[in-house]
């Protein structure tokens, strides 16, 4: 039996507006056990698709569809086993988006691996 180990994982979603593309980014971070880093991988990942959201927001009179997509798991650290116990959120901010990205763009986070951030 594999001992589970404590990982810390970065992850990022775009807020994205109808008509307008990217906002501004969200991330987070979060600590969590598995058993390794392929499981804690797609650990992330299901956290991440887990903090997708989407609906109307209203704008004056007007109203426009926004929605929060997962972007990727932007780093994944193995901490090793001497954490004892399992918080979930560690820290959350929001960033502000340099780039133009469509609202139409896809995500595809589980097809870039995470890289440390030692």
């Amino acid at each position: 039996m594999k001992t589970r180990q404590w990982y810390r994982a970065r992850i990022r979603w775009a807020e994205m507006v109808q008509g307008r593309g990217i906002r501004h980014w969200e991330e987070g971070l979060y600590l969590f056990r598995s058993e390794d880093r392929e499981a804690a991988f797609r650990r992330a990942l299901e956290i991440g698709a887990g903090g997708q959201s989407g609906g109307e927001e209203e704008v004056g009179r007007r109203s426009r569809w926004v929605e929060t997509r997962l972007a990727e798991v932007v780093t994944l650290d193995c901490l090793g086993n001497e954490l004892e116990e399992e918080p979930l959120e560690v820290h959350w901010m929001r960033l502000p988006a340099t780039e133009r990205i469509a609202f139409d763009h896809k995500f595809e986070p589980a097809q870039k691996a995470p890289a440390t951030s030692r």
